[in-house]
């Protein structure tokens, strides 16, 4: 037989009707759901276990019904208890103990209200041989100014144990793409749990499983003489003298991946920032975007101490990601991996070397075939005359490094400059023009290797991108070298070469 009895949502009834403007993703509002079912069962475990057996496993089961526009949520955890019922549906009121994923007494509220103005709430606690439900009508709430709900109770089995959440009229109900989201994110967010056995996720009756990513199983570049390497490392390090640390792994993709990347940053077992597709990916440890190391770096990050913001949706860190980072890119340094990321590569299959072969040797051929032949007809009517002396312009438009190399027993100091200065309209230049500063020692050799960033051809292929500048800057700077190298060993007009590669390159780079 039902009865009736009342539950006071004061004093947060304004608040109820300002839930449904919080910034959610689905995923993370029905992670609330699911949080809310773990926190239940980390308490009530022992008790559960003793009901069901050893063998029991938390089970959340999420299910869309577009046809009624309804999203039921059910878990077979220990339910809501009479004495945190009260509390459970006022707002904003912290739980007793909130040392789990039930923290700041909003979740549920916050999520129902974001997907519908009206749902429901089914629970069976154990010990207690009842089943309670309220609705929740927001419109009816906020018009009425209601601060109680009514209660319905009916007869349940004693050690019943269970928490149905049912959502109707949905805002907006997700779409089959968002749906294919939600499931990924959810495995992502909760894999902690499942590998360990505690909790399954079924969404639409399909169970969630995470895939981990393959690690990379691979010597040092350059080395093949070394054995293979598992580019796995364990992480441990302490924050503010211990009241904050982080412990996990950071790994390296056998396969670069823009969508597996990046680092899974989770707090209490259940991941805060980086699920799925969005890894958290900071510049500073893990290189630019679209870099080699920023595509191959990954990892699993376990952060205690830290605060989060109420939707559970990023690490509050203060004034503490700086050091965070800080110690993070010090242990993959000192232990080689941000080196092995940047630099480690893989032979494309020949299948796809053949096709990019094809595509390159076609767009060049033609670009030099339409283009080329009148610098070729300029070059042949008049001959080159290279002045090995001659003062070039100078400008302090430009980024360089000096560095020492050693040939035929001569000490070289060589400048390396990158210029961006309009007036520089040479690809290449080389000469005493780009030296930062003469030295009167004659035992050392100077040598200027200068770029432009505004020639065409820098600017067609490269613009401003480093990573693609650095490999066109390291040609330059061989065929610089090389040059300076042929002059020593007595190569009259060394020059020559590199005065009609640069004519060559503007034609064809103008097309």
């Amino acid at each position: 037989m039902e009865k009736q009895s009342k539950v006071s949502i004061r004093p947060g009834v304004s608040i109820l009707t300002m839930l449904k403007h919080i910034q959610y993703d689905p995923w993370f509002a029905l992670a609330e759901f699911v949080d809310n079912a773990i926190d239940s069962y980390q308490k009530n475990g022992k008790l559960l276990k003793e009901i069901e057996g050893e063998k029991y496993q938390l089970e959340v089961r999420i299910e869309f019904n577009d046809i009624d526009n309804k999203i039921t949520i059910k878990d077979n955890a220990a339910g809501i208890n009479q004495k945190d019922y009260n509390r459970a549906f006022r707002a904003a009121e912290i739980p007793p103990d909130n040392s789990g994923l039930s923290e700041f007494g909003m979740g549920m509220k916050s999520a129902a209200c974001w997907f519908s103005d009206n749902w429901c709430v089914k629970t069976s606690a154990i010990g207690e041989n009842v089943e309670k439900t309220v609705s929740f009508d927001l419109n009816k709430i906020f018009y009425d100014k209601l601060e109680e709900l009514n209660v319905t109770t009916k007869p349940q089995k004693e050690n019943a144990h269970y928490t149905t959440i049912e959502l109707t009229s949905i805002n907006k109900m997700p779409i089959k793409k968002t749906k294919g989201k939600i499931k990924e994110h959810l495995a992502s967010i909760y894999r902690d749990f499942s590998r360990k056995g505690t909790l399954k996720i079924y969404l639409d009756g399909e169970i969630l499983e995470y895939k981990d990513p393959i690690i990379l199983t691979a010597p040092f570049p350059y080395d093949s003489k070394t054995n293979p390497i598992y580019w796995k490392k364990e992480i441990d390090f302490d924050i503010d003298k211990g009241k904050m640390f982080v412990k996990g792994f950071v790994g390296l993709l056998e396969s670069q991946d823009s969508g597996k990347n990046g680092f899974a940053l989770f707090r209490r077992g259940r991941v805060i920032e980086g699920s799925c597709d969005d890894g958290f990916k900071p510049t500073e440890v893990m290189g630019g975007v679209g870099t080699s190391e920023w595509k191959r770096i990954f990892g699993e990050l376990h952060l205690e101490g830290f605060n989060v913001s109420f939707t559970k949706k990023g690490i509050k860190w203060d004034e503490n990601m700086d050091i965070f980072l800080e110690l993070l890119k010090k242990d993959l340094v000192s232990s080689n991996f941000i080196k092995q990321a940047r630099d480690y590569r893989v032979n494309p299959p020949k299948a796809e070397l053949r096709k990019a072969a094809e595509a390159v040797v076609k767009a060049t051929a033609d670009d030099i075939r339409n283009h080329v032949q009148p610098i070729m007809n300029e070059i042949r009517s008049t001959p080159i005359s290279v002045n090995e002396t001659t003062e070039l312009t100078k400008t302090e438009e430009v980024a360089n490094r000096e560095f020492e190399i050693e040939f035929n027993d001569t000490k070289w100091l060589v400048t390396l400059e990158l210029s961006y200065d309009d007036d520089i309209t040479d690809w290449i230049e080389i000469g005493s023009h780009v030296l930062k500063s003469k030295n009167t020692d004659k035992m050392l050799r100077q040598v200027g290797v200068r770029m432009s960033l505004n020639h065409p051809f820098v600017i067609h292929f490269a613009g401003a991108d480093k990573n693609k500048l650095e490999p066109i800057l390291r040609i330059a700077a061989a065929i610089g070298l090389a040059e300076e190298a042929a002059r020593e060993v007595g190569v009259k007009q060394a020059g020559i070469v590199r005065k009609n590669l640069n004519k060559l390159l503007t034609s064809i780079s103008k097309s």
